[in-house]
């Protein structure tokens, strides 16, 4: 070609201005060239298995048929990729993944995750079919290197062997830049068993410093994100590509997606590619909203039935800085006009560092009954320095239970007597016997006696729900205002006292002094829990002591034939608080008043 130029413009007394402006032509052409050499896409998937066994791969084919329209260079599946679990053979799941996966046109590799993998013939199965759990490439000026993070049949777990070939492996790359891709996301403390979190922070991540690692991609959680940088590492979380969506992030938004990567040079930018089209990470990343918000944003509560809706409430809302950089952006409400009102509709958020500020509203039902299983919700999109959260925080109901004093403490053991004279909170609206809460204290705890269903195992599995029962301990801020949990426990009947499930933590751990023990009486369990007064954070018992508690436990499936709940009586308002549209964890909000007597 540049023959062919250089002889079509050479002439009697051009040749040296040609020769000039041809050098230029050449050194910008073979700068394009090479920028273009050092150009590519690859795409990122995960947890692409169904919900059941007995389900086909249609929410991961939806998408193929999107990955394939981009035509990238590679595409890496990060493990779950086939459902797995249950005695049923797992050769038939395997033959119907392989049949799907054939569909991909672009270069495609795996690694495995728990589902794939859980047990020892688990293990064989996929060594059998596909060879290898860990290895690694160059692509262009790239390496990339995919690990197995399910060893053991441990979530999280990476073996020794495993761990001296990766040390082997990165020493031994020239590449400019390197990706690594596993199952679990071992970077995040409160999702990942504790000794696992502590082997990325004291082995993994100095390791990738070290190697010119500029991102590592995991799966495992049904959502996307929260991203994090760690010493100009990214770390992302993509878990949407098939397998149902955590309900959190579901109700947010969230969608079943794929990261797409862009690579050029020692840059690269990620999109994340759902059915309705493509995102950046800050507009994707709800999962980092929402952790943002159960932090710094108080939460709405108004108490059932003690105040007329049609009349209107008044509420405030507050929201902390935690950052050194002004925190700007907006808030406003996302409401149905016809059945509610809002003022003001919309409020300018400027926060300077360390600071909080906080907003009064009031809300007006503009019907006689106000039912509505979507109640108007608080939409936040703000951004200090680097970081940017898109959340929302949606008005929750209030129950009251009277929790008195009593100079002797309750026996322990859940047995009705043992509260005798300790009023009851009804947790349900069902005729029959169901959950329900006593709350009474002494010098030294607080007591509480929680019934919940018992949930058959089957059922369980689906919710996805870790815990029995989980209790949130959080502070009025104001009369309508009330905090994240300073405290999050988790409790099961298999295991004595309390699990720390707080939001933040970085290994969830026993809670030393926390007492707890279970009975079970026909379909319902109940917990006796004592917790000392120490630990509720400089609560001071006395007039106008105030907790709020969030009480969520799985309940079992009501089945095709239950009765719908009954409407609510006029200027009222109804509301079951619950994990996403469609989830089957409910959320109960109940104030204490804490008053000696």
């Amino acid at each position: 070609m540049w023959c062919s130029v250089f002889q079509k413009h050479t002439g009697p007394g051009t040749g040296t201005r040609l020769k000039g402006r041809l050098v230029l032509l050449m050194v910008a052409a073979l700068a394009v060239i090479s920028a273009r050499a050092g150009e590519f896409e690859f795409v990122v998937i995960g947890d692409t298995r169904p919900r059941f066994e007995s389900q086909d791969f249609r929410p991961f084919e939806s998408l193929i048929a999107k990955i394939n329209a981009l035509k990238p260079a590679l595409v890496i599946n990060l493990g779950d990729l086939i459902y797995g679990y249950g005695p049923r053979s797992k050769e038939k799941q395997w033959d119907k993944y392989q049949q799907v996966i054939k569909e991909i046109g672009p270069t495609y590799y795996q690694l495995p995750g728990n589902h794939d993998t859980h047990s020892q013939e688990a293990r064989r199965i996929y060594g059998r079919r596909f060879g290898r759990f860990y290895q690694s490439f160059d692509y262009q000026d790239c390496h990339f290197v995919l690990l197995d993070n399910t060893e053991k049949e441990r979530w999280g777990y990476l073996g020794t062997a495993q761990l001296e070939w990766l040390k082997a492996d990165l020493k031994q790359t020239q590449a400019r830049s390197v990706f690594v891709f596993l199952h679990f996301p071992v970077w995040e403390p409160e999702r990942i068993t504790p000794a696992y979190y502590e082997f990325w922070a004291q082995n993994l991540h100095p390791l990738f410093k070290q190697s010119r690692v500029r991102a590592v991609f995991a799966g495992h959680y049904h959502a996307y994100g929260p991203t994090r940088e760690f010493d100009g590492i990214r770390y992302f979380i993509t878990g949407g590509g098939g397998a149902e969506l955590r309900p959190e992030y579901k109700k947010s938004g969230g969608e079943h997606h794929f990261v797409r990567v862009k690579v050029s040079g020692d840059t690269f930018d990620t999109r994340v590619v759902t059915e309705r089209g493509e995102m950046s990470d800050p507009e994707a990343d709800v999962m980092g909203g929402l952790q943002f918000a159960a932090r710094n944003v108080s939460r709405i509560g108004i108490k059932r039935r003690s105040q007329d809706l049609k009349e209107g409430v008044n509420f405030s809302v507050s929201i902390d800085n935690p950052y050194q950089e002004t925190l700007v952006g907006k808030a406003g409400w996302v409401f149905d006009a016809s059945a509610f009102s809002v003022e003001p509709s919309e409020v300018s958020l400027q926060i300077p560092p360390g600071s909080k500020q906080q907003h009064s509203f009031k809300l007006k039902a503009l019907e006689a009954n106000a039912m509505l299983l979507s109640l108007p919700r608080l939409e936040f999109n703000v951004a200090a320095g680097g970081h940017r959260h898109r959340f929302h925080r949606e008005v929750r109901f209030l129950e009251e239970v009277s929790t008195p004093y009593r100079r002797a403490a309750p026996v322990s053991g859940g047995q009705p007597v043992d509260w005798e004279g300790v009023p009851s909170l009804k947790l349900d609206q069902s005729p029959k016997p169901g959950a329900e809460l006593r709350a009474c204290f002494d010098t030294a705890n607080l007591y509480l006696a929680v019934t919940v269903p018992i949930v058959k195992a089957e059922e369980e599995e689906e919710l996805g729900f870790r815990d029995d029962l989980q209790v949130g301990l959080a502070r009025r801020l104001s009369d309508t205002d009330f905090g994240p949990d300073f405290l999050r426990l988790g409790f099961s009947c298999t295991t004595p006292g309390a699990w720390n499930r707080t939001a933040g933590r970085k290994a969830e751990t026993a809670v030393p002094g926390i007492q707890s023990t279970c009975r079970t009486e026909g379909d319902r369990t109940t917990y006796a829990i004592a917790i000392p007064l120490r630990l509720l954070k400089h609560l001071k018992v006395g007039t106008e002591s105030r907790l709020i508690l969030d009480l969520s436990f799985p309940v079992p499936d009501a089945g095709a034939d239950a009765a719908e709940p009954p409407d609510p009586s006029a200027n009222t308002f109804a509301y079951r608080v619950r994990y996403g549209n469609d989830s089957l964890i409910p959320v109960h909000f109940i104030e204490l008043n804490l008053e000696r007597k």
